[in-house]
């Protein structure tokens, strides 16, 4: 039983404790500790009131949690009351309100299951094709120590690059020296300087000119320079530091002929009033924004930090196309994307209204002259599940879930035609499960299906978030 405060020790504690910091890994059911809310009751209805606290706690940050795709509930295990919260395929970070002082006490972290080394390498290793997703929330009094700035800069560059191609043209007024007149002519000047040095083909010019707007572009090329000063700082993290800036140089370059101009509050909201439309232009001001209040991603850290989201399904997605396409450089052939919709086989339903699914889509095709190699990959448990159980002791749940995928990936083997049919279906796994089946020789598992003269490979691996050259070379052997 929580020993009872005096409302003085109550008070102070409130002032206390601002950092208090719910976390959880993706895909999993976690009850956690509801001490959090506890701390403050008194002790003879301990149990009563931290459940009301707790219902009230779900019920004010429901839109946050709704957020990162978080199903909760007040849990009593028997003895304790817990806060149940079961996660899906997000990761991230949010702020959540204190059903005290309905102020954003808490912060809430979710981090992937299989392991990281962080943000930061991984989206370099993945060439940025998926980036965090920055949350409509107010910030958090945290920030992840392990998510370094350059990541940030990362999700901004390409929010003020999208912006820069939507740039709006309007007519400004301009002022500049012409052979001919145009406009409105400054005689006086003409008169007085350009007929007594003999430029008599000298006219100065007030006219109206139809061009970007060049307010935005000074602002724009502000928060590109400031980046760049800001990465420039942290060449020491690696390549994809160096990438940024030669991004961001060349994003420099499309703005250079406004010169760079901090702006104020009140530009800001002007450029957010203004005809101004879209949301790449919305973002690109939110971006430019952070870039002025020096804002940071949130995670674990002391400093304050931006809620974001990011879906593991399509990060892990992305990664192996990354992996692929390094092995696929280095043995020759053509690599298809389907998140790029190069791997899109419509399915024709007669009649059509009455169909289901419209098409397949490979996550990866590679093409070489007498091989066709398609890979899905599946974010999920089912590798590990596999080599810690035996295939007849794991859950009918996980074994129909792999059924599913094994048809699937066969439906895709039969696409291809005349042709020798590789197909591999790649899990996640921890890096050190990864370093035991290596060592066991057991990191790919083969089965052979043959019908007639049709021929398919079927290959089960897994790969861990990251990876030496040399454990590329193992994978290289399956193309």
């Amino acid at each position: 039983m929580a020993k009872k405060q005096t409302a003085d020790e109550w008070a102070k504690d409130l002032q206390a404790n601002h950092s208090d910091v719910l976390e959880l890994h993706d895909n999993q059911t976690a009850y956690l500790s509801t001490e959090f809310l506890s701390k403050h009751v008194d002790a003879r209805y301990e149990d009563k009131i931290t459940a009301k606290l707790g219902q009230q706690f779900l019920n004010l940050n429901r839109d946050p949690l709704n957020k990162l795709d978080l199903d909760s509930e007040i849990y009593y295990s028997g003895d304790s009351l817990k806060l149940k919260l079961r996660s899906h395929t997000s990761v991230g970070a949010i702020p959540l309100l204190s059903p005290i002082t309905h102020k954003y006490e808490y912060s809430l972290i979710i981090t992937p299951r299989f392991g990281w080394k962080g943000i930061g390498p991984i989206l370099s290793t993945t060439g940025w094709k998926i980036l965090p997703n920055i949350l409509n929330l107010p910030q958090l009094k945290i920030s992840e120590r392990r998510v370094p700035p350059w990541v940030l800069s990362s999700v901004i560059l390409g929010r003020l690059e999208e912006l820069i191609k939507q740039l709006d043209r309007r007519f400004e007024m301009d002022e500049l020296h012409r052979s001919k007149p145009k406009g409105k002519v400054d005689w006086a000047d003409y008169a007085q300087k350009q007929v007594s040095k003999g430029k008599f083909l000298n006219f100065k010019c007030r006219y109206p000119e139809l061009q970007e707007n060049r307010e935005l572009k000074s602002v724009v090329h502000f928060a590109l320079k400031k980046q760049r000063q800001s990465l420039a700082t942290q060449r020491d993290a690696g390549v994809y530091v160096l990438q940024l800036v030669d991004l961001c140089n060349q994003l420099i370059q499309k703005v250079s002929d406004c010169a760079p101009r901090q702006p104020n509050n009140l530009q800001i909201d002007y450029l957010q009033s203004s005809s101004l439309q879209g949301e790449a232009i919305e973002k690109g001001l939110q971006a430019i924004v952070w870039t002025t209040e020096n804002q940071g991603l949130a995670g674990l850290g002391d400093l304050s930090g931006l809620p974001w989201k990011m879906n593991m399904e399509e990060l892990f997605e992305s990664y192996v196309e990354t992996v692929i396409g390094e092995i696929v450089q280095q043995t020759g052939g053509t690599l298809k994307s389907g998140r790029n919709r190069e791997t899109v086989v419509p399915i024709s339903w007669d009649p059509p209204f009455l169909g289901s699914q419209g098409s397949l889509v490979p996550d990866l095709v590679v093409e070489k002259e007498d091989i066709v190699h398609i890979i899905d990959a599946k974010y999920k448990d089912h590798w590990e599940d596999l080599n810690t159980e035996s295939w007849y002791n794991i859950g009918d749940t996980i074994r129909e879930r792999h059924r599913n995928d094994l048809l699937q990936i066969l439906a895709y083997a039969s696409l291809p035609e005349d042709k020798e049919i590789r197909c591999s279906l790649m899990y996640p796994c921890k890096k050190k499960t990864w370093e035991s089946l290596i060592e066991r020789g057991r990191h790919v598992h083969t089965a052979e299906i043959s019908r007639g003269n049709r021929h398919i490979q079927l290959n089960l691996t897994a790969i861990p978030f990251s990876m030496k050259d040399t454990e590329m070379d193992i994978l290289r052997k399956l193309f």
